[in-house]
This record gives structure tokens, sequence and C-alpha cells, in this order.
């Protein structure tokens, strides 16, 4: 097994199998579902829009397995294509009565890949092209990281991170799926973390230049730690919005006063 599969989630990986598989088993499928005669299986598989579709499929696997940001937009245009050869098989080529169960089983599979894929796309480390009140909890800090990469060294800032990753500021161009070793205190407690950067940016609105790094293989006690001191990032974030809605009331009252005051005088 390669590092990059061994870092993948299982889900990924699943997949990016059955992905690659698409050409043989989902004629196949087909076959099966809707009682379809030898004939049609045929002219299905050798026809030019199964054809495109089996080499999409197969590029948008290669997508999921190497982890791009653009591998979520690719398996939702994918299964709106499945959806759409569903309904065409199941009116017009269907040998059974009762294709609309096959069909419905069909329209629900597809539906739960759609939402178990999306959940291991959350993480706004693995696609930042999500957006942020789709994505698990991270929090906004300024602490300095060191970073080890084979045999070179980095100073980053770590500016937002979660109990799954962190995104770190840092002027060097790394790569993607680059194994990294991120160390790094926080709350008088010391992280060693091992990661892979799952994504970069030269500079943009979003993100100043950096990398999106993934936490992976972190010990139980390293584990249990990062997620107490999330929780306490958490807590100071609710005292700081807190805070500020009270600061923006007192700030209004004394807007409205002296509003007050002057129509007075």
């Amino acid at each position: 097994m390669s590092k990059s599969e061994a870092l993948n989630p299982r889900v990924i990986n699943f997949f990016s199998y059955l992905l690659w598989s698409f050409p043989a088993t989902y004629v196949l499928t087909l076959g099966a579902f809707y009682n379809l005669p030898f004939p049609k299986m045929a002219a299905i598989l050798f026809s030019v829009v199964y054809i495109a579709h089996s080499a999409f499929a197969i590029g948008t696997g290669f997508a999921l397995y190497h982890m791009k940001p653009y591998a979520w937009h690719f398996f939702v245009f994918h299964c709106v294509l499945l959806l759409i050869e569903q309904f065409y098989v199941a009116i017009s080529m269907a040998e059974n009565y009762h294709a609309e169960i096959p069909l419905s089983l069909a329209c629900i599979a597809i539906g739960s890949a759609l939402f178990l894929l999306k959940l291991e796309l959350r993480v706004p480390y693995f696609n930042p092209k999500i957006a942020w009140w789709e994505s698990d909890p991270r929090y906004k800090i300024s602490v300095p990281a060191q970073m080890t990469s084979a045999d070179h060294f980095y100073q980053g800032e770590i500016m937002d991170i979660s109990a799954g990753g962190c995104f770190i500021k840092l002027k060097e161009n790394l790569k993607t799926e680059q194994l990294i070793q991120v160390k790094f205190s926080l709350f008088d407690q010391r992280f060693d973390c091992s990661g892979k950067i799952v994504w970069r940016t030269d500079s943009g609105v979003t993100h100043p230049k950096g990398v999106g790094v993934k936490f992976y293989g972190l010990e139980k006690t390293h584990q249990i730690a990062l997620r107490e001191t999330v929780k306490k990032l958490k807590s100071l974030s609710k005292k700081y919005r807190s805070l500020r809605k009270e600061e923006r009331a007192n700030t209004m009252e004394q807007k409205v006063e002296t509003l007050l005051s002057q129509r007075k005088g």
C-alpha cells in the first residue's frame, strides 16, 4: 500500500476504486437492475455517451484518490449523469414490469453516496471551497509553528486550527500531499503532530500564502489534548462574541443618547 493510499480515508479509497471499475461494473448493474438482454447491454457499453461518461468517472476517481479540491464538484456531476441515465434506461429500455422499484433503489444509492462522501469532504483543509458554515468548527489563532519535512526545516504561523487540521502561513513553497511534522504550543501544551499538506494558496482574499494541513496518526494522548484545546478555543470564541455584542450595544446606546441630547440642545 502506498503512502498516499494509506493516508486517504477508507470512504475516499472505496469510491475511488468504484469509479475506476465503472466501465465494466455499471453496465452489469444496469442489466441486473432492469433485466436488460445482452444486446441492449452491449449497445450501452459501446455507445459514445457511455464511453465518455466512463472516462469522466475514471478521472473523477483519480481526483478523489489524490484529494484534489475539485473532486467533489466532479463527483456531483457524475451523480447527476447517473440519475439521468437511470431514468432513461428505466423508461425506454427496461424489460421488467416494475422498473420503478430498481429506479427508486438506484436514486437512494446515489443519494447515500453523495451524503457519505460529503461527510469526508467537510473538513476545510481537504476542500477549502466548501463554505465555512458547512465545515467542521475551526478557530482563528496566531501561534508560531515549526515544521520539518525530510531534511528541511520551516518556520510558520498557525492562523486557524480544528481538531483535524490547521492552516499555516509561511513563505516557502511546499507541495500538496507532502508529509510534514508540525510542532507548536497552545495553552502551555506542546503538540508534535504528523500531517499531510492537502491544499496550498499563494495568496488570496481569504487566506495569505500558506498550506492547509490535515493531521493523521496522532497518538491517543495528543488527540485528547487537541480536542480539549479546541474546546477551550470554542469557549473563548463564545466569550469574545458575547463581549463584542455588549460593546456594540453600549456603543449604540451612547450614539442614541448623543443624538437625543443634540436634538434637545
